[in-house]
């Protein structure tokens, strides 16, 4: 990936700066090199990711490191408004202490669940709490959830939102959260509006799970012998179809299972269907 790749198109830039939407807007700001850096910094930890779940935990470490977040989550759903029910989300630092109360209370009122969060979050990638009181006041539930839960209970000043594009179609939120109020600035948010983008290139490809990446590493063989389990094939009646011997048969079908992690030749066949080996 080139340097140019992250710069905003001609079109987005266009839009960005209209006269129609310049109010409604997030304030921007050129890109310095350090920026740069900062981008390129966790791109490069997140392109390597196998699978979906490798992936989440790509970007909230490169978070961490790139950013000098420590509190960190990775909400997912197949829409936007069912991220925010998310039951087994990734957490770091205090977002894990943090999640039985905002699930048990204030998942509903969460304050980038809002229309003009989800306005900001769709158009551009990104919320932030500082933009979003910066438009006016909140509504009263979103209100109640910054300053009761966020702020007051676990002392988060500075709050934000990255929007990323999954497989199928589904959606995740990234929060970001820090008790300094000045931590996510216009550089910050600036430089994850454009990592929004690029992370959604990288992650709308991946498989969704570590088996189903794994079945992609299988040699070509081995994935034949795959497709002939989900059929319902035996061993023998494999043998004969790939003219191998039954035992060599045993051998290919107990490695697959090592490799994917599955225990049994149920899931491995349901696991070849949904991925459609």
């Amino acid at each position: 990936m080139t340097q140019s790749t992250l710069v905003d198109s001609p079109a987005s830039t266009k839009t960005a700066t209209s006269p129609q939407r310049r109010a409604r807007s997030p304030k921007r700001t050129s890109l310095h090199t350090d920026d740069y850096e900062r981008a390129f910094g966790v791109l490069e930890c997140c392109d390597t990711a196998a699978c979906v779940v490798d992936f989440k935990e790509s970007v909230v470490d490169a978070l961490r490191e790139h950013f000098a977040l420590d509190h960190v989550s990775f909400f997912a759903g197949a829409t936007f408004h069912n991220v925010f029910g998310d039951v087994t989300p990734l957490t770091e630092g205090k977002t894990a202490k943090m999640l039985p109360e905002y699930q048990d209370r204030w998942a509903r009122y969460d304050v980038f669940g809002t229309p003009a969060a989800m306005r900001q979050l769709v158009s551009s990638g990104v919320s932030s709490l500082a933009e979003l009181t910066s438009q006016g006041p909140l509504p009263a539930s979103a209100e109640a959830y910054v300053r009761h839960f966020l702020i007051s209970t676990w002392g988060m000043e500075a709050a934000a939102a990255l929007r990323l594009e999954l497989p199928g179609g589904h959606t995740a939120l990234v929060g970001m959260f820090d008790p300094q109020a000045d931590k996510l600035g216009v550089s910050e948010l600036s430089t994850l509006r454009l990592l929004s983008r690029q992370l959604s290139v990288i992650c709308r490809g991946l498989p969704v799970s570590r088996p189903q990446a794994a079945l992609g590493r299988l040699s070509e063989r081995q994935r034949q012998v795959v497709q002939l389990v989900a059929d319902g094939f035996s061993n023998a009646q494999i043998a004969e179809t790939l003219s191998l011997a039954e035992d060599s048969v045993k051998k290919y079908v107990s490695r697959i299972l090592s490799a994917t992690g599955c225990q049994s030749r149920m899931e491995l066949a349901l696991l070849a269907r949904s991925s459609r080996i």
